[in-house]
């Protein structure tokens, strides 16, 4: 009997091991709900962007396609509302410098309407305008509450059609789907911060739930109310307890617990258009930590629910037969909205409010690059080194390729393949210095980081040759070109008094660098391979440098920086190899533009923008715009795509990220 009885247990355990882990079975439920939402609209929230302020975004509900609707770094934009056609947007804006104020928000800055692609701006007013502003179901009128009472407001005139008593309700108003009611949050129903409705029929009011009660949304169907409480009787939090998402009906006769989390306070939740899923913010800090970094969205099946994250042990007792899960963890945000309809379609733009004719917007701009290949650059870290970053052009998709605390990584450069990257890195203890950096150690590495091979410290300023089966690099002795393989000389030529940032031209004939030969300061410098001759393509009266080049190699693009003892500041422009034509491509009051890299079609121009004159690199960002025509006026206000922190960008055709 035994010799029967053991085969079939080790089948039997061998048949167990093979099933799934907890782990691996609920990474598996998040990738079905996933792929589930990813297709049903786009998900608008605010969120705070890498230059420190907040800017709205938009992504696919299962956080694919993520983008920018707003680049205003003087600016915060925060509570944004798609009206439910899906094509208009509201919400307000704050100068950069104040904090918003998660019970106040409403109130604070400039109402703004625009379409939902985030162009055709529009200022409604002063600050502390029209507070509390929320869309009518058709977004002719927004409901408004002020501590004079409701106002329901034409958006075209401004004009204030109707007004209604308070009646207790102090914030977060929102309209209902079917236009009868309004929800939001109150504190005369015996208690504070209860959610409660008004009928704009016959103006009662009534309690949905009291005490300790906030953030109410509608389900599509108007019947049913989605909102934040946190239950009398709770022990964790120091006896103040944790707030959960909650779904009652608009009578508040039948709760029913949605998401909760033992150390985390659940808020805004959203119900998605199809009346299936709900969308929600999640974090220890009250209000949903708007003066923070917000905190992680978080996306669930209704017919889940009630679900509970993590340990929960309080909860648990309360809830033996709520669900563990799927939840989708979506990026980090504040006060998100679901729209079922296509928000970039531009065919979709509200009538009578159509971009002025032959103008852009960041929006669009965004739009014609997503499919445009992959960017890398080197960018400060919260721990305080620089490590290399993929990123979309149009800003999507940015994550580290680097990550090593005791080096800095700059000057990162793709090959012309797209298949491999060369960057150098530097100790730590280094300063990152914009003339200096290619001068540690040399790293070549796949494309998306892997593989790095460190090759030392000599091989200085190296770029790539046109079939990426070479290096040059400028060492001390002269511009050596070397075989990629064996690392062996295959030609060599005097410096001609180029000090650094060399490139290669990528029709292989000509080499571009920064040198101090050619004139009192620093000029461009190009070097023709055939003769070995060179020739300053810039002005020599100034300093010029981070030279690069157009696809076809007939131009090189650089930096033309200020006279000494002049005020001014760096402009981005282009010359030809002879220096005979010359072509201002972009200028900003305020900001030094350098490292200046044309995109592989030759249709736009990547580079970074700083405040402080270059030399030790400070926290700056990068930007995109059109490559602008040659009879373009100087005064002609070029659409710029703001991409975030970044330093020495490089662009590529191929498409790394997927």
């Amino acid at each position: 009997m035994r010799t029967r009885v053991l085969p079939r247990f080790l089948a039997f355990t061998a048949w167990l091991a093979c099933l799934p882990t907890p782990v691996a079975q609920e990474s598996f439920a998040t990738g079905v709900l996933a792929s589930e939402v990813r297709h049903l609209g786009w998900i608008v929230y605010g969120a705070r962007s890498t230059a420190g302020d907040w800017d709205l975004f938009a992504c696919r509900p299962d956080a694919s396609e993520h983008r920018p609707l707003t680049w205003t770094p003087d600016f915060s934009e925060f509570a944004p509302q798609v009206s439910r056609d899906g094509r208009r947007l509201l919400y307000r804006r704050l100068p950069r410098v104040e904090t918003i104020d998660g019970n106040r928000y409403g109130a604070q800055g400039e109402l703004v309407l625009a379409n939902a692609d985030g162009t055709g701006v529009r200022v409604l007013g002063p600050a502390g305008a029209w507070p509390w502003a929320s869309f009518s179901p058709d977004a002719t009128q927004v409901a408004t509450l002020s501590v004079k009472g409701f106002g329901f407001v034409d958006l075209e005139r401004l004009e204030v059609l109707r007004t209604l008593p308070r009646q207790g309700f102090f914030q977060q108003p929102t309209w209902s789907p079917d236009g009868r009611w309004l929800v939001g949050v109150a504190n005369s129903y015996g208690t504070g911060w209860s959610v409660a409705r008004l009928d704009l029929l016959t103006g009662e009011a009534r309690a949905v739930n009291r005490g300790n009660s906030c953030t109410p949304d509608w389900f599509p169907d108007s019947r049913r109310v989605i909102f934040s409480w946190r239950p009398p009787g709770q022990t964790g939090n120091d006896g103040q307890g944790w707030t959960q998402l909650w779904q009652t009906t608009i009578a508040g006769d039948s709760r029913q617990l949605v998401f909760g989390e033992d150390g985390r306070h659940v808020y805004g939740g959203h119900v998605s258009p199809d009346g299936r899923y709900v969308l929600f913010t999640g974090n220890v800090e009250e209000d949903g930590d708007p003066g923070r970094a917000g905190a992680p969205m978080g996306l669930l099946r209704l017919s889940d629910a009630p679900i509970l994250g993590g340990d929960s042990g309080e909860l648990r007792g309360l809830y033996p037969h709520a669900n563990r899960g799927p939840v989708l963890t979506l990026p980090a945000g504040w006060e998100p909205c679901w729209t079922p309809h296509d928000i970039f379609d531009q065919s979709r733009a509200p009538a009578g409010e159509p971009s002025p004719a032959g103008s852009s917007s960041p929006a669009t701009l965004a739009a014609e690059l997503r499919g445009r290949g992959t960017l890398v650059c080197s960018a400060k870290t919260a721990a305080g080194d620089w490590d290399l970053f993929l990123l979309r052009p149009d800003g999507s998709g940015r994550h580290p390729i680097t990550r090593t605390a005791e080096y800095h990584e700059a000057g990162a450069r793709f090959s012309p393949d797209g298949t491999r990257l060369l960057y150098y890195r530097l100790p730590r203890s280094e300063a990152v210095d914009n003339n200096t950096y290619g001068t540690f150690e040399l790293v070549v590495a796949q494309a998306d980081g892997s593989a790095p091979v460190v090759w030392g410290r000599d091989y200085p300023w190296a770029s790539w040759g046109p079939d990426g089966r070479q290096l040059a690099c400028l060492t001390p002795q002269g511009i050596c070109l070397i075989e990629l393989t064996h690392r062996a000389v295959v030609r060599e030529f005097p410096r001609r008094g180029i000090v650094g940032q060399l490139v290669w031209s990528p029709d292989g004939r000509h080499l571009a660098g920064t040198a101090n030969g050619l004139g009192s300061f620093w000029n461009i410098g190009c070097l023709d391979l055939a003769t070995g001759a060179i020739r300053a393509v810039s002005e020599t009266e100034r300093y010029n440098c981070t030279p690069d080049w157009s696809p076809d190699g007939q131009r090189i693009v650089y930096a033309r920086g200020i006279i000494p003892e002049q005020p001014g500041h760096a402009e981005l422009w282009a010359a030809d190899t002879q220096g005979a034509s010359r072509q201002r491509l972009h200028a900003e009051p305020g900001h030094h533009l350098y490292g200046a890299c044309v995109s592989p079609d030759g249709q736009y121009l990547l580079f970074t923008r700083s405040a402080e004159d270059l030399g030790k690199v400070p926290d700056i960002t990068m930007a995109i715009i059109r490559w602008p025509a040659a009879d373009a006026p100087d005064s002609s206000p070029a659409t710029r795509l703001d991409l975030g922190q970044g330093w020495e960008p490089h662009w590529t055709a191929t498409e790394i990220l997927k």
